[in-house]
């Protein structure tokens, strides 16, 4: 009899992988059935990291794509902008030279209205003086009228002198008024040379005060577009090095893609290689329960009506029905809701969005799971800082980005409300805070109508 119980108790303990299998119990060990469901996880991890990664990769691409046809536009406005500068440098120069022409022309009209200044200066003393001397020949005329010619044959003369200088003062005299004549058309002639002059250089002052103002209108410009020059380079400058540094992450991204892509193709023949064992023991199994019921189906059909194991029949949520969590997940950490999902990022292209909640919250605050699941992620990555994802099966993943600490590891299962991170600005950020997804089939959705209010 003790041979025959021996018997059906290694009988029933072959039993119980195939039953766990078949009927999905969730009764046995904790250690038990992670070490059933590894597998299977692990592909699943794999697969979900894949299509997070994939998804990631796409985005970055499509930024680049943006900020590349931004710097093409940027760099066009440039070129544009450099024209305009280079058509206000030599406008300047043109400007210059004018002004400097004009200064020379209006110092060469003030030189001869100098010139002009002295010589009618010259020519108004020759009046004078040639008015002077008809005066003293006028007078000499007058008292040789007064003389007879006779009084000089008196006194010793000749009589005719007297006839012969007024002959000489007379033609002295007309030679003296045409003399002044001569000075006084030239002083006529002087003062309007001097009056033109003077209106050519009125002209000139003119003429150089408008250039002037046109000089300063364009040294305004030139400020203007050199502004501009060095604004339109400075964000080129800004846009190339954050294009580089999107090459750069995409590169790292497509790295560790097609690091996921050799690991799942492992994981997938593995995984073949394991099914086709788990199959091979359940023929086993099965044999031996047969042969236990032929052996003992009396005592088997007592022990199979036994209570089942409470953790059969709990009501909590499993990894596997995440979509009944909905309105009923935990939010992540507390803190200031401050930016959601859809609005648009600020300082970014038109085309970028945020694609979960931004919570502020103090340094080093804790960071729950918003439900049960396993960890699939948890290392820093570029953009995000320390993240962790969780898969929640069925294709649904949760996200923590920006974590001061990541407390769990990959593989690790957790429960709603549990632990996982602190709260940071690793990534970058210059506030701490958490930055929460939800994904399904690594698509991210609103996390609004899931979150428990």
């Amino acid at each position: 009899m003790g041979r025959f119980f021996s018997t059906r108790r290694r009988a029933l303990w072959a039993l119980i992988p195939a039953l766990a299998l078949s009927a999905g119990m969730w009764c046995c060990a904790p250690g038990a059935l992670a070490k059933a469901t590894a597998p299977s996880s692990t592909r699943g991890e794999l697969k979900h990291q894949q299509s997070n990664l994939t998804q990631r990769h796409k985005s970055i691409q499509g930024q680049l794509s943006s900020i590349r046809q931004d710097i093409e536009k940027k760099q066009e406005r440039m070129n544009e902008a450099t024209n305009d500068l280079k058509q206000s440098e030599k406008a300047i120069s043109d400007s210059n030279r004018t002004l400097r022409e004009l200064s020379e022309k209006k110092r060469s009209v003030e030189n001869r209205l100098s010139d002009l200044a002295r010589e009618a200066k010259i020519v108004g003393g020759h009046v004078r003086d040639a008015e002077e001397l008809i005066g003293v020949i006028s007078n000499a005329q007058f008292m040789n009228t007064r003389r007879h010619p006779w009084q000089n044959a008196l006194e010793g003369g000749n009589p005719n002198d007297v006839s012969r200088l007024t002959a000489v003062l007379g033609y002295m005299s007309l030679e003296q008024h045409r003399t002044v004549e001569r000075l006084e058309n030239r002083q006529k002639n002087i003062e309007a040379v001097r009056r033109k002059t003077a209106a050519t250089r009125q002209e000139l002052v003119r003429i150089g005060r408008d250039e002037e103002r046109n000089r300063q209108k364009l040294q305004r410009e030139k400020t203007l577009r050199e502004r501009a020059v060095g604004r339109l380079k400075k964000e080129i400058t800004s846009q190339k090095e954050r294009y580089e540094q999107l090459v750069k992450n995409e590169a790292q991204l497509s790295d560790l893609i097609a690091n996921l892509d050799r690991r799942i193709a492992a994981e997938e023949k593995a995984e073949r290689e394991r099914e086709a064992r788990r199959l091979a023991e359940e023929e086993r199994a099965a044999r031996a329960a047969r042969d236990a019921k032929r052996r003992g189906e009396r005592v088997a059909a007592r022990s199979s009506s036994g209570k089942d194991d409470p953790r059969r029949t709990t009501n909590a949520p499993t990894v596997g029905n995440f979509g009944a969590l909905k309105g009923r997940l935990t939010l992540p950490t507390r803190g200031q809701v401050t930016a959601r999902f859809g609005q648009k990022r600020a300082g970014a292209a038109s085309s970028l969005a945020w694609r979960g909640l931004l919570i502020r919250a103090p340094q080093g605050q804790n960071v729950v799971a918003a439900a049960p699941g396993t960890v699939v992620f948890s290392d820093w990555m570029r953009g995000f800082g320390n993240l962790l994802i969780l898969d929640h099966g069925s294709n649904y993943l949760s996200v923590y980005a920006n974590n001061e600490t990541l407390y769990k590891q990959v593989g690790a299962r957790v429960k709603q409300g549990e632990t996982i991170a602190s709260v940071g600005s690793s990534g970058g950020e210059d506030q701490p805070g958490l930055y929460f997804e939800l994904r399904y089939k690594g698509k991210p959705f609103n996390p609004d109508g899931w979150l428990a209010r």
